[in-house]
């Protein structure tokens, strides 16, 4: 039915359902995964790097975290493809998280896309809430919405 499943992950307990679930859809059917956390330069609208200005020491310092915490995630998200025996590729990509799931969706030509309700990552900016509405409205394949558990947030 799929060829392949694309999900969001951003390091929440959310996010962390949505990879499950989306591993295990996967083993079943016997397709890969693609995993993608989205650092949100849309967010930080200074921290669109370009080459005409150079980014201040702030700037370059605070997406450097965020680069480096895409990296534990996507990391992570490795880490349990791997333990579950489902082929899985990490994206990062770099801003509007629902425009850029939407786009990889799109380019890896993945018949499912797994989002969570909503989440927070670990340095406390939303990801996914907004995210998931925006991928919903403008997907043009399955997309499955995991919902936390009732007191997850």
């Amino acid at each position: 039915m799929f060829r392949s499943i694309l999900v969001a992950v951003d390091g929440s307990a959310i996010g962390h359902r949505a990879l499950e679930e989306a591993l295990a859809v996967a083993r079943a059917m016997g397709v890969p995964v693609h995993a993608v956390h989205v650092v949100q330069t849309a967010t930080y609208p200074s921290l669109t790097l370009n080459e005409l200005e150079p980014p201040t020491i702030a700037q370059q310092a605070l997406f450097d975290a965020l680069d480096r915490e895409a990296d534990e995630i996507l990391a992570d998200a490795e880490e349990k493809g791997a333990a579950a025996g489902v082929p899985l590729t990490a994206h990062k990509r770099q801003g509007h998280p629902g425009a850029e799931i939407i786009a990889l969706a799109r380019e890896l030509g993945a018949g499912l896309t797994v989002v969570g309700s909503h989440g927070k990552g670990r340095l406390g900016r939303f990801f996914l809430g907004s995210t998931s509405s925006y991928v919903v409205d403008h997907a043009a394949s399955t997309v499955m919405v995991v919902r936390g558990e009732p007191d997850a947030s």
